[in-house]
């Protein structure tokens, strides 16, 4: 009787089992999906290469080309008080351009005002000025900074690292290790870091020549930073989400990133 009673508790369990997969895979193939408009804006500081695009989004088991997320009919422009109003115009797979030279300066605010169908997106951010390198070196296994902060800015870095003979591998960081805090007081040192040089490098230094960019981002780009990996798909269905990712672009069924930056290219770093 006992044996008997364990093996329906077994297949109790079993059967449990099998409904909560049976119930996963239904919620796996029925996750609702909503259109939001996308903006996303990088504004170079001395630079008159301004670029906005506008997309959409679309469910991630279907495979669409740019052109077909493409938002072709925008009615967008770009604000700055001492520079005045540029409209922008489409110029092809959702990218807008001003239609007259917009020269973007260090010190500046700007504006981004787009109309989208009926509804209305609005961005705004400032252009760092230039920061003061008080020192960069390579430290161990990678490069350390430190850089007298300005308020409202946020920095990061990036190496790059160059064969002298031109015919070996150029290795190039692509995302930053670290982004800084934004600080209130700006007579102390901040210091950031790259990741770790590849092997390579440390096997010969006396064959490459290593170069830094040290970028200088409007203060809204740390949350973007801290948050950007939210909205990567959940791997594990039991775990919970990691929570929104931060955009400073407002707008009704609308996200993206309007943000200005400056950078500084030392190099040749030792």
């Amino acid at each position: 009787m006992m044996k008997k009673s364990i093996k329906i508790l077994l297949l109790f369990f079993v059967l449990l089992l099998f409904l909560q997969c049976e119930q996963i895979e239904v919620i796996e193939s029925d996750i609702p999906f909503t259109e939001v408009n996308i903006v996303n804006g990088r504004l170079i500081g001395d630079s008159s290469k301004v670029s906005v695009s506008f997309t959409k989004s679309f469910p991630i088991e279907r495979e669409l080309s740019l052109e077909e997320v493409a938002l072709e009919s925008v009615t967008a422009y770009i604000w700055s008080r001492n520079q005045g109003v540029y409209p922008l115009q489409h110029v092809g797979e959702g990218n807008y351009e001003p239609i007259d030279i917009l020269k973007i300066i260090p010190g500046e605010s700007y504006e981004l005002y787009a109309k989208i169908n009926d509804e209305r997106v609005f961005a705004e951010t400032s252009v760092p000025i230039y920061p003061e390198i008080k020192e960069a070196k390579i430290q161990g296994d990678h490069i350390n900074c430190k850089i007298l902060p300005n308020l409202k800015t946020v920095y990061g870095a990036k190496y790059k690292i160059i064969p002298l003979d031109g015919l070996g591998e150029v290795f190039e960081e692509q995302v930053f290790y670290e982004v800084s805090n934004v600080l209130i007081d700006t007579t102390q040192a901040v210091e950031i870091k790259t990741s770790r040089l590849p092997n390579q490098y440390f096997n010969d230094p006396e064959k490459y020549i290593v170069s830094l960019t040290i970028y200088a981002f409007d203060e809204n780009y740390k949350a973007y930073f801290a948050t950007r990996e939210n909205n990567k798909p959940i791997e594990n269905i039991f775990s919970e989400g990691g929570g929104s990712v931060y955009w400073n672009v407002q707008g009704e069924n609308t996200i993206g990133m309007f943000i200005a930056y400056t950078k500084l290219v030392l190099p040749n770093i030792e």
